[in-house]
C-alpha cells in the first residue's frame, strides 16, 4: 500500500501563525506542485487540466502542537500532507525534496519530514511520540480551523428560511457541515455544538482572526468571508482527518479529537 501521510516538523526559529494556515498551505502546495512537475495528486486535476473527481488529492494541513512545548505563540508547529489516493514514487521523491517554503517577504520557513506512513502510524493524542490528534481515531471532534460553507442559506420568496427533515434552515452552517461531512464519507453525526474560538498561546481566538481566502485556485469558492466552529460527536469512531468545507485540501475546516 503507497503511504498516504507525509509528516513534517517546522524547524525555523520562527514560523508563521496558525491564524495563517491557509497561506502556508498554499505555498506547500505550490512548492509540490513544482518539485513534482505537476504531478496530479498535487495538482489536483488530471494532465488534460480537468479537476479530479473525489477527493483523493493532497490536503495539507497546518498544525500548533503546543503540548510539546513549541509554537507556545500560536505558531504552526507541524505540516501534515494527506492523499487518500496515496503517494507514488515520484511523489514520494517530491515530498523528500520539500526542505523549506518561502512565502513573500518572510524569511524561508525550514521543514524536515519525520517520516511517511498510513493516517493510523501517526494518529493520536500522545504528542510526545509525534502524534496527531488531527489523525485520531475518535467520535469526538471539534474545529481546529475555520469551517467555511460554500452554500448560502436557503429562504423563500416570502423570505422564509427553507428548513430540512430535522428543522434545520438548508444551507446554514451547521446544515452545511452535514451535508458536507456525509459527503466525504463520515457517519452522519449524533451532535453538533456551534464553538466560537480555538485556544492558541493561551487565548481564545475567535474565528474571525483566521485568514479564510486562498489567493488563487479555481476551485468551489467560499459562501461566507467568515468561518464557523462546532464539536461535533459521532456514534462510532472515525479516523481522521476530518476536514469539510471551502479551503479543505489547504487546511481549513480541520477537526481535532478531544
Amino acid at each position: 500500500m503507497n503511504p498516504t501521510v507525509a509528516r513534517y516538523a517546522i524547524i525555523s526559529p520562527r514560523s508563521s501563525q496558525l491564524t495563517s494556515a491557509i497561506v502556508l498551505a498554499e505555498c506547500v502546495h505550490a512548492a509540490l506542485v513544482s518539485l513534482s512537475d505537476g504531478s496530479s495528486v498535487f495538482t489536483g486535476c488530471d494532465e488534460q487540466g480537468r479537476p479530479l473527481r473525489g477527493n483523493g488529492h493532497a490536503h495539507v494541513f497546518c498544525e500548533c502542537n503546543e503540548e510539546l512545548g513549541l509554537g507556545i505563540g500560536g505558531e504552526i508547529t507541524h505540516v501534515t500532507v494527506y492523499a487518500p489516493s496515496g503517494f507514488g514514487r515520484d511523489d514520494l521523491q517530491a515530498l523528500q525534496d520539500l526542505k523549506e517554503i518561502w512565502g513573500g517577504d518572510d524569511p524561508a520557513i525550514q521543514m524536515r519530514l519525520q517520516g511517511f506512513g498510513q493516517p493510523e502510524d501517526y494518529g493520536g493524542i500522545n504528542h510526545n511520540y509525534e502524534k496527531s490528534s488531527l489523525l485520531a481515531l475518535s467520535r469526538r471532534w471539534i474545529s481546529r480551523t475555520p469551517f467555511i460553507p460554500t452554500r448560502h442559506p436557503k429562504i423563500t420568496r416570502a423570505g422564509v428560511p427553507k428548513r430540512d427533515a430535522n428543522g434545520l434552515q438548508i444551507g446554514s452552517p451547521e446544515h452545511e457541515l452535514r451535508r458536507l461531512l456525509g459527503l466525504a464519507g463520515f457517519p452522519a453525526p449524533v451532535a453538533v455544538e456551534r464553538v466560537a474560538g480555538t485556544v492558541l498561546g493561551g487565548r481564545e481566538v475567535a474565528w474571525q482572526e483566521f485568514q479564510c481566502r486562498r489567493s488563487g485556485g479555481e476551485g468551489r469558492r467560499a459562501a461566507y468571508d467568515r468561518g464557523y466552529g462546532f464539536r461535533i460527536e459521532f456514534a462510532e469512531e472515525v479516523r481522521g482527518p476530518v476536514a469539510v468545507g471551502y479551503g479543505a485540501h489547504f487546511g481549513m475546516g480541520g477537526f481535532l479529537t478531544i
